[in-house]
């Protein structure tokens, strides 16, 4: 190998020829190394289950607001994963983006991204704040930044010796901006939060990257017409306890393992009609399951003998 094609690979290994390419390969390595020794290092778990280390530092910590800077790699070794093989082969991509939710897993708080630094190339960088509730948007919950009521004073009425104040308590939300989002909140939206109703008074969808700020007014709590629009609970099922049948959850999470049994049978084999989760061990009584998608779905469960019917348990994945 002649000097030019030794010094090439140097480059290369370096981060490229450019020197653009080696500046960003040497703040990639200064960041891996402050995930395994800075005090701000912390671990998140996104929204699929996977757990990543990340830095968190401070930003601006207010009375109506807690903000705070995340630093992440694009690609890393997720922590709750089996090893494969040598450690570059674990690799895999994070996909953090702005209007995410993940939880910071040293406090236990969820934090939402919603401005990302585009100057920063060598790995993701964004605003966080931290999330102090939630909103339920078709049987699905959001964490949301929300900001309470500044409000000081009530109006009050007084007509012909009645006396009366008006509502007129504020909120300010931040909610991941998504299909579900954008076509659930507009002008005069009902949203209940912490137990009172909330009217949407104003929607901005372009206030920050991934997010939409909703200005949200104070509502009257009606009971008997949220009884009255509830939906009824579904029936349980009856499970005859001389028949066949699956014993185990029929609603898990993501990453889940679950261990499910057969009752009043035996001599079978156990089997899954998707990928989206697989069986680590089984016997003829036993089987234990690992759940290995990390979104929201369904599949059924199998006990399979011959000569006779199949024994099922469908099975709903919920996301967290």
């Amino acid at each position: 190998m002649s000097g030019l094609d030794n010094l090439k690979t140097r480059l290369e290994y370096a981060g490229g020829v450019k020197a653009e390419g080696r500046f960003q390969n040497d703040k990639l390595k200064t960041l891996k190394k402050a995930l395994l020794y800075s005090y701000q290092a912390a671990t998140a778990i996104l929204s699929d289950g996977r757990e990543f280390r990340c830095l968190i530092n401070s930003d601006k910590l207010k009375s109506d607001y807690d903000n705070k800077i995340i630093s992440i790699p694009y690609e890393d070794i997720c922590l709750n994963k089996s090893r494969k093989g040598k450690t570059a082969e674990g690799i895999e991509k994070i996909g953090m983006k702005p209007g995410d939710v993940f939880e910071w897993k040293e406090t236990g708080t969820k934090w939402l991204v919603y401005l990302e630094f585009l100057e920063e190339d060598s790995y993701f960088r964004a605003e966080i704040r931290k999330c102090e509730a939630e909103v339920e948007i078709n049987n699905k919950k959001y964490p949301v930044y929300i900001r309470g009521p500044v409000e000081t004073t009530i109006q009050w009425n007084q007509k012909k010796g009645d006396v009366w104040n008006n509502i007129n308590y504020s909120l300010i939300i931040y909610i991941t901006k998504n299909e579900e989002t954008l076509d659930y909140f507009h002008r005069f939206t009902k949203v209940k939060i912490d137990g009172n109703m909330w009217e949407v008074k104003a929607v901005d969808p372009y206030g920050g990257d991934g997010i939409i700020e909703v200005c949200l007014g104070e509502w009257y709590n009606n009971s008997i017409e949220e009884e009255e629009n509830k939906e009824p609970d579904a029936p349980t099922p009856e499970i005859d306890p001389d028949s066949a049948y699956i014993d185990g959850k029929n609603i898990v999470y993501p990453f889940d393992i679950c261990v499910y049994n057969i009752k009043n049978a035996g001599g079978g084999r156990w089997s899954i009609d998707s990928k989206k989760a697989v069986i680590t061990s089984q016997n003829p009584q036993t089987a234990k399951v690992r759940i290995a998608s990390g979104k929201s779905g369904s599949f059924t469960l199998l006990y399979k003998r011959d000569g006779q019917d199949d024994i099922s348990l469908p099975i709903e994945i919920e996301s967290f």
